[in-house]
């Protein structure tokens, strides 16, 4: 650290790091297309026979996290790079020397002046959350729901600012006299107080969530735990409230509450839940991984990290917890407990602010607009990460190494077991601050005094419930690290989005690569600071190089047009604002940093952060159900998990006839749900026998080798396929591909009614029809696009297949024979009709390698469609099924056995190859077809 600093303060002057950073970003954009360039071309390397979204276009996702990479990488190598030249410039260019900075000192009058502007800004918010406050607790509690209160609530917004604003100028032109200076900071301190005695109502307001249903108002998900647990925090907030302004009365400065910061909070972050269940199966899906793992504990003892992996987590549990403790937790109270959960994190959230940013304004700004910077599904998951940053990096813990360790330790555990991806990236990336601390500043040597009774009175009493925790979470630890491990091992390769196709909106490209704005004003900072603020800038620096580094394995898989991005972003934002500028500008004026933080403190409002105006009409807030829902009670569906719930008639339909199914007709038979459907669990009341949740998220050789062991133990006579749900593009068949061929050999398709679902258990066959062609609709992809292509590598030949000796024989063809499977093809569709000797048995042929090479020394790239048909004994070309895939010049497997129509037949006959483009005609090419088998798993995994 002290090397750095000298360099810093030696050889690169503020002038030198900033024309640097401005030269850093074009060369680093240049760099990064030049390369990506080259890499986006690549297929992808498959090791597995995985699928994911990118699969079906061969997309190159490895290329993302190598952008991402070469991104961060490039930004430190040219910033260094441009530094080190200039600085050997200066020499002969004096001009490059010294700085572009203004500062000075604050003068007592800026300091009052501040302290007044402070004053006005929480009068101002104040009054605007209290009117809204007064007008939907009082009016229309008095006197009903009144439509023009909501229409003419603006209105009366401008008015209250106008009183607002009149009183802050007489009382500033009062403050100007040294007579009445004293009675006009009375004034100030009077009425933000007093505005501060209303805002605990919105902890009461905010527990009633009001809808419309044919004209009239209508309250759903009343909790009697939740209107006691509301109440006790507004009559908690009330006498906290008048304690503490008693008791600082006599401070000239108005007092501000850590209520006032908590009832903005939940301003901020409550929003209308849905008054409907849709029941799609994207939000069966999501909404299942919220209540399903909490189900399991309770009603299984399933442990998380010990006897399951919950996939994002322990904070999967949490708005499940919320669902049970204040509302009747079925299935119906996930809507408000996903809300009222943000809501709880917003307010701790809030209170971090509160405790740890000496700046009351600026904390209080960053409640109001940033305590929901993301999806209500999705923020959950980032609950601990500025909280962590803000605690460990505050300047009480910097002063106080003891407990810095402790508070670092214990988040750490905390936040890794809550999210493992996020949680890690904070821990690893305050570890290097930590580790100064200990060694270099010689933080270590208090423990060395711990002979000494006030020594040990202040350390042991917090060293010891932590030293017992982090031994409890050793084994989940070691649990964590090894799903990690299995499950990146083909994440990276296909699972996410198609980075290139949703860079297409400056916000998706701000939401992407922002960081490199915070990387790039951490590495402005450090010039010509001294001291403690030069220590300060470093430890930010290597916080959020590592951050970064860390965190693009998450926000760079799954990108969703900058979803995961945006809050990275807004985090590192946040960070240098709070926590580096902030403090520095407290102590002086500097016109720079001034210049740096207001441009990502504004950056993160326009892309995160909410709309301060129009926050206060939430309490007026309602939504209207659709005719399209029906009302339905527990004692209608007989589904006591589905509680009672406004639904649609066909969803509702299908959970009556999947309740039927699993809890009458088969209830003593063992049921796991392949639909990803996860709600389904929590809703039937099953336990679930899966290790990884869901099907979707078995998604590797490891996975899935370990589901099929759990198969292969349990043997679950019943197994929900139907109503499915195509997730990333595929079928259970080929996102799942080794645990479907287990499948497919040991169960067969049944039916009832509208529930499709496979079974080995002879007794449940004879009860139920058979349900091949049904079966077959839901897993048969006819369009394989790019996926033969991505599965033809060498690699996986020689690691996943072997030859398979199947005799067929070519009958016809519109192709000229050159011999040695070589052709000249005649027309825009080329055909090659083949037959078996025998009739044969489609599971024992897995695949059909087609290797196409151009023998024409043509110099435009071969480019055609092909299409594999199969056709059973008697049938012919239109009666047949097929697959078709994108062609080119190389290797294609064809995954025969993700067909239900391949893999249940035993009457294969012939097949035909069909080669299509207008480019086609007069090629020479040669087209080796052989079958291939997979290698046995045990002998895989050696």
């Amino acid at each position: 650290m002290k090397g750095f600093n000298t360099i810093m303060k030696k050889y690169f002057s503020q002038k030198t790091c900033v024309i640097s950073a401005l030269l850093t970003i074009p060369s680093t954009a240049l760099l990064c297309w030049m390369v990506m360039g080259v890499l986006y071309r690549r297929m992808p390397e498959y090791t597995e026979l995985v699928t994911g979204y990118t699969t079906w276009t061969a997309y190159y996702k490895q290329g993302d996290m190598t952008l991402a990479n070469l991104f961060i990488g490039g930004l430190l190598g040219f910033f260094l790079l441009y530094a080190v030249v200039l600085t050997l410039l200066s020499k002969k260019w004096s001009w490059l020397c010294g700085s572009f900075d203004r500062t000075g000192e604050y003068t007592a009058k800026q300091r009052e002046s501040y302290a007044w502007f402070e004053d006005a800004c929480f009068l101002v918010i104040f009054s605007q959350f209290t009117l809204a406050i007064f007008c939907r607790a009082l009016i229309e509690e008095i006197f009903g729901m009144q439509p023009w209160l909501e229409k003419l609530f603006p209105i009366f917004q401008c008015i209250t600012l106008i009183v607002v604003g009149i009183f802050l100028f007489f009382n500033h032109r009062c403050g100007k006299d040294p007579q009445k200076q004293e009675w006009a900071a009375h004034q100030r301190k009077s009425w933000v107080e007093r505005m501060q005695w209303f805002l605990p109502i919105a902890f009461v307001l905010f527990r009633i969530f009001e809808y419309i249903r044919g004209g009239e108002v209508i309250e759903l998900y009343r909790g009697r735990n939740m209107t006691v647990v509301s109440n006790v925090a507004f009559w908690l907030a009330i006498g906290y409230n008048g304690r503490l302004f008693h008791k600082c009365k006599e401070n000239l400065r108005p007092t501000i509450s850590i209520m006032s910061f908590l009832s903005l909070a939940v301003f901020a972050s409550w929003t209308l839940p849905n008054g409907t269940i849709s029941g799609t199966p994207l939000e069966m899906y999501h909404y299942g991984e919220i209540a399903e793992p909490l189900h399991e504990l309770l009603n299984y003892g399933v442990v998380p990290y010990i006897d399951t992996m919950p996939i994002h987590g322990v904070c999967d549990y949490f708005q499940a917890a919320v669902g049970k403790l204040l509302f009747d937790g079925t299935y119906a109270s996930i809507e408000p407990a996903m809300i009222v959960g943000c809501v709880l994190i917003a307010m701790a959230t809030a209170a971090v602010f509160y405790y740890f940013i000496d700046n009351k304004l600026l904390g209080l700004l960053c409640v109001l607009l940033f305590s929901l910077f993301g999806d209500k599904y999705y923020y959950v998951r980032w609950a601990f990460a500025l909280p962590f940053i803000l605690i460990v990096f505050s300047k009480k813990m910097r002063k106080n190494f003891p407990m810095q360790l402790w508070s670092w330790t214990f988040i750490s555990i905390l936040s890794i077991a809550w999210n493992s991806s996020i949680g890690g990236a904070c821990a690893l990336a305050t570890l290097p601050m930590i580790l100064w601390e200990c060694f270099h500043e010689k933080g270590w040597k208090i423990f060395f005094r711990l002979n000494e009774k006030e020594i040990r009175k202040k350390i042991l009493p917090w060293y010891i419930p932590l030293l017992i925790l982090g031994i409890c979470f050793i084994p989940m630890f070691f649990a964590i690290l090894r799903y990690i491990v299995e499950n990146s091992a083909a994440i990276l390769e296909t699972t996410g989005d198609i980075l290139k196709e949703e860079l297409v909106s400056p916000y998706v490209w701000y939401a992407t690569f922002g960081p490199g704005f915070s990387l790039l004003a951490a590495l402005i900072f450090p010039a010509d600071k001294e001291g403690g603020e030069k220590k300060l800038a470093w430890y930010a620096l290597s916080f959020l190089i590592i951050f970064n580094l860390v965190i693009v394995r998450y926000t760079f898989v799954r990108t969703q047009f900058g979803e995961r991005g945006i809050i990275a972003t807004t985090i590192c934002s946040l960070f240098l604002v709070l926590l580096i500028f902030l403090p520095s500008l407290e102590k002086r004026f500097s016109l720079w940093t001034a210049g740096m933080m207001a441009c990502l403190f504004l950056a993160t409002i326009l892309t995160k952060g909410s709309n301060l105006l129009t926050m206060p009409a939430k309490v007026f807030e309602r939504d209207t159900i659709s005719d399209d829902y029906i009302y339905a009670t527990v004692e209608e569906t007989g589904i006591p998990g589905l509680g009672d719930i406004y639904i649609t008639e066909a969803q509702k339909e299908e959970l009556m006839n999947l309740n039927i199914l699993v809890n009458d007709l088969c209830k003593d038979k063992k049921v796991v749900d392949m639909t990803n459907q996860l709600s389904h669990y929590n809703i039937l009341n099953k336990e679930n026998l899966m290790p990884f949740s869901s099907t979707y998220n078995t998604n590797n050789k490891v996975m899935q080798i370990r589901a099929i062991e759990v198969l292969e133990e349990k043997q679950p006579e019943i197994l929900i396929v139907a109503p499915a749900w195509q997730h990333d593009s595929g079928s259970l068949s080929t996102r799942n591909y080794y645990m479907y061929q287990y499948i497919q050999k040991h169960y067969t398709p049944c039916r009832y009614k509208n529930i499709i679902f496979l079974t080995n258990d002879d007794e449940v066959r004879a009860r139920f029809e058979p349900a091949y062609e049904e079966f077959g609709k839901l897993q048969h992809i006819e369009d394989l696009k790019m996926l033969p292509k991505a599965w033809g590598n060498e690699y996986l030949k020689e690691e996943e297949t072997e030859p398979l000796n199947v005799e067929w024989s070519l009958l016809d063809t519109n192709a000229t024979e050159l011999g040695d499977d070589h052709y000249t093809l005649n027309a825009e569709e080329n055909y090659f009709l083949y037959a078996f000797p025998k009739n044969q048995d489609g599971s024992e042929i897995p695949f059909l390698r087609i290797t196409v090479r151009d023998e024409s020394g043509s110099t435009e790239s071969l480019k055609f469609q092909g299409v594999v048909y199969f056709m059973d004994e008697g049938k012919g070309v239109k009666e047949a099924h097929r697959f078709i895939f994108d062609g080119s010049e190389g290797s294609f497997l064809i995954p025969l056995t993700t067909s239900p129509y391949w893999s249940y037949s035993e009457q294969i006959q012939s097949m035909m190859l069909d080669f299509i483009s207008g480019s086609l005609e007069g090629k020479q090419v040669s087209i080796e077809t052989e079958f291939e088998t997979q290698k046995p798993l045990e002998e895989q995994m050696k």
